[in-house]
């Protein structure tokens, strides 16, 4: 299968990035997974099993062509440590992998850094909020919102945490469960301890934080 038609069944852009194409490739699994253990008949199940076969033999593709590239020390060795699920009212859950270290919110990714891409909110700005991981079991993260992290000026609308109503002004120290809000994004942060299907089942079967209603610039 070519990158074309890869992007084509992933409704990505051509501009996608190879790290945007791994994530919505998770995601796509996940949710064809989730899709055929809840079929309610025998056609439909076969169906979605077709495509989460079909996504699993892309992903293993596309690995498998990247695997024979060299990649520098810095991205070889990162794993998953953690996910960011959307869990928005009247959207569906998508999943963001998050990395020991930094990474980064926005509209736009940074280079060389992980990034949790929202293109589809127009209340996000193009760098948002800087995560950093700092230990992982207990699951800690720093989370930032100012001039020093986001490459000169803090987000336009703001950063917000358990659906406290007061923007983020200084570093907050969050972890697992808790639940960031940019512009009306809300994302649940789970630590990466069982299968992301589960997670994501786990996710969609819990109530929704209070959205904080955002003064819109």
């Amino acid at each position: 299968m070519t990158r074309n038609e890869v992007l084509e069944f992933l409704e990505l852009p051509e501009s996608a990035s190879d790290a945007d194409i791994r994530v919505r490739l998770n995601d796509k699994l996940a949710y064809f997974q989730r899709l055929s253990e809840n079929a309610p008949n025998e056609f439909l199940r076969q169906l979605h099993i077709a495509n989460t076969e079909k996504v699993k033999q892309m992903r293993a593709e596309f690995i498998g062509a990247k695997g024979s590239e060299a990649k520098p020390a810095s991205t070889a060795a990162k794993t998953e440590i953690g996910w960011l699920i959307r869990h928005t009212e009247n959207q569906s859950a998508k999943t963001f992998p998050l990395y020991y270290g930094k990474n980064y919110i926005g509209r736009n990714s940074q280079p060389g850094s992980p990034t949790i891409v929202l293109d589809d909110d127009p209340y996000v700005s193009r760098t948002h909020a800087l995560l950093e991981v700092t230990n992982v079991d207990p699951l800690q993260i720093v989370i930032s919102d100012d001039a020093t992290g986001n490459g000169g000026k803090p987000s336009k609308n703001g950063t917000y945490i358990n659906g406290n109503s007061q923007r983020i002004a200084q570093k907050v120290t969050i972890g697992n469960n808790d639940t960031i809000q940019v512009g009306v994004t809300k994302l649940i942060i789970r630590l990466n301890n069982t299968s992301i299907h589960k997670i994501v089942q786990e996710v969609e079967e819990s109530e929704y934080m209070k959205t904080v209603v955002i003064d819109v610039f």
